[in-house]
């Protein structure tokens, strides 16, 4: 009961997809008969080293069953740490190299169980799901388990047999195009005659359950081979084949990859087949290269004769270079990508050998011609013309290589503000339109590669007049300078000179009574001429007046502000107090003033004038009777959109009643806010024309009450 109890816990936890693996490499089950009905079981496991998610189980689950696959035992085997290891990988041909990123871990359990006589003899099973995601041979890998089986026939238990055990595990890695030469051939305690053929692999667990226990109950199906490859194509390329007698495997893949092989092993006694033990496993098929020796070096220096060479070897890792094989053989070097220093210009015979020393080498031997050369970046710089969209910078390449030539040109111009300009002409025209600092670099290569690089820094002899202003602002009877920000290198000629301090000065003095706009052109240092203007707002403090509309606002109204000047719009003001105001900062702002409030604005020039306005604003305080309450004495409710609906009109009133009668003292209609309005129907229908009773009863901001009685006509 209890081992039941055990196995149900197992199965609930072992069964979650969790723990579903992506490590299965490989496996078999054998057997061998100690006597007394006890059988030693073997079960060896494959995963991979890298991809293998989880470790192996455990413990491992394993089942036996009869020839109907009725279950008859189950049983769990612990892992013994002691038997986990790491498979070597072992190349054939020693010129080859072991790929990286393969590696197998191995494990074995070992069981010691009671196989009593029983007709049809048994089935022996590990099942795990799921093999390695990287197989290509067969449909859905990830999702695909194994099963390791061995049978043991009514014969086998008869006879105490001990099943058949494979002397060697199939090489972790194989080659590319190379041959594979394998013995799979096995071992028999009792001398039985073996017969090997290949297999097709068993599936087994599934993702769902990845780790049944016990085992399910067979028989198993095939995996599923994805096109083209089948049993009698395993890997691609020469198919794999196998000896009968000896179980020499032979063929020779052509496709990177990983695989999945199966290969049996049929015991027979007296013709009689007693046992058949499986073996399921996967080939890494991988480009394990041969070392080859090449490099380069280029035919001319720059400037020196330290030449850098550069090694373009494949699957090589130790290096030998020669780098005068003709001359003086002493002159090696041992490093990757050495760098030597000729003694002189001339022909060299340079070789390079990979992996010396070692059983498989590869030579290489190149005569170069070490030469030098002396590349400099130079040109000349002119401004041939200028127009309104800027100056053009005309660029003539002076660089020289007395022995390749120059071949190709790259100009980069940075310009004061940023800008970035380029061309690839050997004598490009660049137009600029800012003034300043200007910095010009050349990157000029020679025939042979060498690239001379040069800087040019220059200012563009353009006119500042992108500092002059489009326009200041004084006040009437002060001064005001014009381009203080212009260069002195110019010449400037001012229009009109009227209340000018000097016409051709580059900053000159300005007094004018009046707004005034002055011209300026700027030439010399460069072919530029160029014009641009300045106006001279005047500003008359005693012109400037500041208006309120309405002149006078009930408390909360909107007043709305502004001044009356020349060009009003254009100046910077400042109005206080700034409180309730929609913005201070300009000339036309909005109020809503509680109280009545004088509303004052200011106007600062840079030449340090100040222009003042202001207005007084009222603010008038209701009372609770008309005007401020207002009850109409008549409607017409004729569907005319003007006067369809009696209301009260008040703006001050906090808590409204009214109520409308009949001659007969039948109320028609009541309201209870100032949205409330009486379209002239009672029940829904419209009433006659006549004159009709009202009682109002308001209360206003003020706190005050107001009570009326009156009458009110509906005309129709």
């Amino acid at each position: 009961m209890f081992q039941r109890l055990v196995f149900a816990i197992l199965f609930c936890l072992c069964g979650a997809t969790g723990l579903k693996a992506t490590h299965i490499v490989g496996g078999e089950l054998t057997y061998r008969c100690l006597g007394n009905n006890q059988y030693e079981l073997t079960l060896t496991v494959y995963r991979d080293c890298y991809t293998g998610v989880p470790w192996f189980d455990n413990p491992a689950s394993i089942g036996v069953f009869d020839a109907n696959w009725i279950r008859r035992q189950s049983f769990l085997v612990s892992l013994d740490s002691m038997t986990n290891d790491t498979l070597p990988i072992q190349l054939s041909n020693p010129c080859l190299i072991a790929p990286p990123d393969v590696c197998v871990h191995r494990s074995v359990y070992k069981k010691i169980v009671n196989l009593p006589y029983l007709a049809g003899g048994y089935h022996i099973v590990y099942q795990r799901c799921c093999r390695n995601n990287l197989i290509r041979n067969i449909i859905e890998p990830l999702d695909t388990g194994a099963s390791f089986t061995v049978d043991v026939s009514e014969s086998a238990l008869e006879d105490c047999n001990a099943g058949a055990v494979f002397n060697y595990w199939p090489p972790v890695a194989i080659c590319v195009n190379e041959p594979i030469d394998f013995d799979h051939s096995a071992s028999d305690a009792d001398g039985d005659s073996l017969v090997y053929r290949l297999c097709t692999p068993l599936t087994g667990a599934n993702p769902d359950f990845p780790v049944p226990q016990p085992p399910f109950a067979g028989p198993y199906p095939p995996v599923s081979w994805l096109n083209p490859y089948n049993l009698q194509n395993m890997l691609g390329g020469q198919p794999l084949t196998i000896q009968p007698q000896t179980g020499f495997l032979t063929g020779v893949p052509n496709i990177i990859g990983n695989f999945v092989v199966g290969v049996c092993v049929d015991e027979y006694r007296e013709n009689q087949l007693i046992s058949t033990t499986r073996r399921d496993f996967q080939y890494n098929v991988a480009d394990c290269g041969k070392p080859l020796a090449a490099f380069f070096a280029p035919e001319a220096l720059c400037d020196t004769l330290s030449l850098r060479f550069k090694n373009e070897s494949f699957s090589a890792s130790e290096f030998k270079w020669y780098f005068d094989l003709l001359g003086d053989t002493n002159q090696v070097s041992m490093l990757y990508a050495p760098q030597h220093m000729y003694p002189d210009t001339g022909w060299y015979t340079v070789m390079l050998v990979a992996q010396p020393g070692k059983p498989c080498t590869d030579t290489v031997i190149q005569t170069i011609h070490v030469t030098r050369t002396y590349a400099s970046a130079n040109l000349d710089l002119t401004f041939p013309d200028c127009d309104e969209n800027g100056i053009l910078v005309a660029v003539q390449d002076q660089s020289t290589d007395p022995m390749f030539g120059i071949d190709s040109w790259k100009w980069t111009l940075v310009g004061p503000d940023g800008a970035v300009y380029k061309s690839n002409l050997q004598n490009p025209q660049f137009l600029v339109d800012d003034y300043g600092d200007y910095a010009l670099t050349l990157e000029a290569t020679s025939g042979n590669g060498c690239v001379a690089t040069r800087e040019f820094p220059f200012a563009a002899p353009f006119p500042p007049i992108n500092f002059l202003q489009d326009s200041v602002l004084i006040c009437l009877g002060d001064s005001i300078r014009l381009f203080p920000d212009a260069d002195p290198a110019f010449q400037y000629a001012w229009t009109p000179s009227d209340f000018l301090s000097t016409d051709t000065s580059y900053n000159p003095l300005a007094t004018p009574n009046a707004t005034t706009t002055y011209n300026v052109t700027v030439s010399g240092n460069g072919p530029c001429v160029l014009e641009k203007s300045i106006k001279v707002k005047v500003i008359d403090p005693s012109s400037l007046s500041v208006l309120a509309v309405p002149p006078a606002v009930y408390a909360g109204d909107p007043v709305q502000l502004f001044v009356i000047a020349p060009d009003a719009s254009t100046y910077q003001y400042k109005w206080m107090p700034s409180a309730g105001l929609s913005n201070s900062m300009v000339f036309n702002p909005i109020g809503y003033p509680q109280d009545t409030t004088l509303y004052t604005v200011m106007l600062s020039l840079s030449t340090g004038c100040l222009v003042q306005g202001s207005v007084l604003v009222p603010v008038i305080t209701p009372f609770c009777e008309p005007p401020f309450v207002f009850f109409p004495s008549a409607f017409t409710p004729n569907g005319d959109a003007e006067n369809d609906f009696l209301k009260l009109e008040s703006k001050i009133v906090t808590e409204v009643y009214w109520v409308i009668y009949n001659r007969w003292g039948e109320k028609m209609f009541e309201a209870f806010s100032l949205d409330d309005q009486w379209d002239g129907t009672y029940k829904g229908k419209p009433q006659p024309v006549e004159t009709y009773g009202y009682y109002l009863k308001v209360r206003c901001i003020n706190g005050q009450e107001s009570i009326r009685k009156g009458n009110v006509t509906l005309l129709r």
